[in-house]
């Protein structure tokens, strides 16, 4: 009977331990969702991941999902040519956008605006040198002519637009403005006292407590 009881308190012993330790907020470690049709191949990041592009009357942010992928290459496809007609930044050794589809893999970011349409921006690479970072971070450059371009898909009114092309000369990749990421939860002990630290008023020093 002693053991049990001994076998008790110890257990109970090792849950006190435990539950006093700091209360660690769990990390978000999603970077981005692998993607892959039939005649395309790419990732999509999470609506929390910085980015340093934009759209027109953004309002703000949201997660492709697989079906939207879908759609928005169904009508990227169907209209790039038209788009690309000039073939700009596209002569001599410069891969023609339209006739090489399956070659560029993608980069997929969600954006609303303020009517409530979802807009997909896709970015299209076709360079080695950088394959394996194009699950990790958005990648811009320029140069590098019609290895790499974006366009803008917008899901609601099905509008394809916004092409943009790489201009002609050595490829040249530009630095983040930001650091890359999601936003990650820090550690937070839930037992440590709460305090508030007032701002704006001032105080006599007897009167400062914090």
């Amino acid at each position: 009977m002693k053991k049990i009881a001994l076998s008790i308190s110890f257990i109970l012993l090792i849950f006190s331990v435990v539950n006093a330790q700091d209360y660690v907020v769990p990390e978000e470690v999603w970077y981005h969702t692998e993607v892959m049709g039939s005649n395309y191949h790419g990732y999509v990041f999470n609506k929390d991941w910085e980015v340093d592009i934009m759209v027109e009357n953004q309002d703000g942010r949201f997660t492709p999902e697989d079906i939207d992928i879908a759609m928005a290459e169904k009508l990227m496809q169907k209209k790039i040519a038209y788009l690309n007609r000039n073939h700009e930044n596209q002569e001599g050794m410069c891969p023609i956008i339209d006739e090489h589809l399956t070659k560029y893999i993608r980069q997929y970011v969600g954006f609303t605006d303020i009517n409530g349409a979802r807009i997909i921006w896709i970015n299209g690479v076709w360079d080695d040198a950088v394959a394996q970072k194009l699950s990790q971070d958005i990648v811009l450059t320029k140069g590098g002519c019609g290895r790499y371009w974006s366009v803008k898909v917008n899901l609601d009114t099905q509008k394809v637009y916004g092409l943009e092309v790489n201009e002609s000369g050595d490829v040249q990749y530009i630095p983040r403005k930001r650091k890359p990421g999601p936003r990650i939860s820090k550690p937070r002990n839930d037992l440590r006292i709460q305090r508030i630290r007032k701002t704006g008023i001032m105080h006599n020093p007897d009167e400062v407590t914090f």
